[in-house]
């Protein structure tokens, strides 16, 4: 057997533990803590020169969990370490569940750093690794600013909930009865500003009301009236509370409405920093109705090089796009949910695209639609999500053939134009076309790519950065 070393790293916030073995699962020595820092890391590398010399070892894998975001740093000093580069080395980031489901083999054994790292090392000894990929640093740069825009998406949207549960206490109807179409827009907030209560709110005048929601609204409303009296009604039908306690709920939901602004404020300043990130990628996903420099940023950035997936499935897995099958004998389970265990950023990228493309492409809406008729459970997310399941096969096509998006008008008037070219070549040409291997025969092809109509040839490149850095990712 080979003479091979196998160093298994886990990683946490302030040490490193390390644990080697040989081809035969042999401890080389004892497992060693370094301190997750630059000469924590630089003791690190000196420690495995040494046990690569004293050993003979022909090469070196190393392998580590990409967790949070302390595996990074380690990460990329070990892949552009100068040392290392003397011996055949390769650096692997892992994901977590891989090591997880590995780990269950090993029946009573503890879990602490010790062990971890034991599991890791002994995890790449076995092989049949994902194959090792990489990651430009523009990618991971981008990939930083459309991480950061989905938590303050997420937190946004806690932040509305916990906001809703406290306006029951002191506003009860407003929830159920939804007086506006957007409960936290200009014209909402400033009323949950103002009044403490419904109580409140209620011994306020028709006449008076009717001006407050004017001036906030810019006279936005149709039946200005009408919405008075409804604002009313809501606030007359709600619960009352003792004063003391709606003064603090309601001195509580005038900070959430505060944050809420700061965090909106936030995520458009990310919009345009993104937007302005993205004029360096000539990407088609561009020329898609409904998709922006946002939302076309935050799927690349996750993709990365799209030629690292073999077709649209491997793609739709590594998003989570896909549904698990429940058949055992004659039974097959009507219900497949949804795995949800891939790339939870691509996968809310994609949703969102879908949920935009839904409103301004026509191709995709009458899709929805058909999808969101086909059951009474669950509709809208059903529908929702196999529409983007659909995106996933259009994002594949595009940026795996670097090509433009076109309408379903534009594509049938481009097959019919390429009809035309080919009934009027010379049958010699026709002859020679005919002898290529057709799409579906190809390797890695799917007849879902096959039949998905796309447009002309995409000419424009992405700019390539000199002696950028690339990073393995395995996840």
């Amino acid at each position: 057997m080979s003479n091979k070393l196998f160093v298994g790293i886990d990683v946490s916030l302030k040490e490193n533990q390390l644990q080697c073995l040989d081809a035969d699962g042999n401890f080389i020595s004892k497992s060693k803590r370094f301190a997750n820092n630059l000469p924590g890391t630089m003791d690190m590398i000196n420690y495995l020169k040494s046990i690569m010399d004293k050993g003979n070892f022909e090469s070196l894998t190393i392998g580590m969990e990409a967790t949070s975001s302390y595996w990074f740093p380690l990460f990329h000093t070990l892949a552009s370490s100068n040392e290392l580069k003397n011996y055949s080395v390769e650096i692997l980031s892992l994901n977590p569940k891989l090591i997880s489901n590995f780990r269950k083999a090993y029946t009573d054994m503890d879990k602490n750093d010790l062990k971890d790292s034991f599991v890791i090392a002994d995890r790449l000894r076995f092989g049949r690794l994902p194959e090792s990929q990489t990651t430009d640093a523009k990618y991971l740069a981008l990939q930083r600013l459309t991480r950061y825009r989905f938590f303050l998406c997420q937190t946004k949207a806690q932040l509305k909930n916990y906001t809703c549960s406290l306006l029951f206490l002191t506003f009860s109807e407003w929830n159920r009865v939804k007086p506006f179409s957007d409960m936290f827009g200009t014209t909402a907030k400033n009323l949950l500003k103002k009044f403490h209560s419904a109580k409140k709110l209620a011994e306020v005048p028709i006449d008076e009301l009717k001006n407050m929601l004017a001036s906030s609204s810019k006279n936005h409303f149709r039946d200005i009236e009408q919405k008075s009296i409804l604002v009313n009604q809501t606030a007359k039908h709600s619960f009352s509370i003792p004063d003391i306690l709606a003064e603090q709920i309601h001195f509580i939901i005038k900070l959430n409405l505060q944050l809420l602004n700061l965090i909106e404020q936030h995520i458009d300043r990310l919009n345009k920093k993104i937007s302005k990130l993205m004029k360096k990628f000539k990407n088609p996903l561009l020329s898609i109705p409904g998709i922006g420099p946002v939302l076309a940023a935050g799927i690349i950035a996750e993709i990365g090089d799209i030629s690292r997936f073999p077709g649209q499935a491997q793609l739709a897995k590594y998003a989570g796009l896909t549904w698990r099958k429940i058949q055992s004998g004659n039974f097959t389970g009507d219900l497949t949910p949804l795995t949800r265990t891939g790339n939870a950023y691509l996968r809310y990228y994609f949703i969102q695209a879908a949920q935009s493309m839904i409103k301004h492409n026509s191709e995709y809406r009458e899709y929805y639609k058909r999808k969101f008729k086909e059951t009474s459970r669950h509709p809208h997310k059903r529908a929702l999500t196999l529409t983007a399941r659909k995106l996933v096969r259009l994002v594949y096509a595009l940026l795996s053939k670097n090509q433009l998006y076109l309408s379903p008008e534009e594509r049938k008037e481009h097959k019919l134009r390429q009809k035309e070219v080919i009934e009027n070549q010379t049958p010699e040409i026709v002859e020679e076309k005919s002898k290529k291997i057709p799409v579906a025969a190809q390797k890695n092809s799917t007849k879902k790519v096959k039949t998905l109509g796309v447009a002309a040839k995409y000419t424009r490149t992405q700019p390539k950065l000199e002696h950028a850095l690339v990073y393995a990712v395995n996840t």
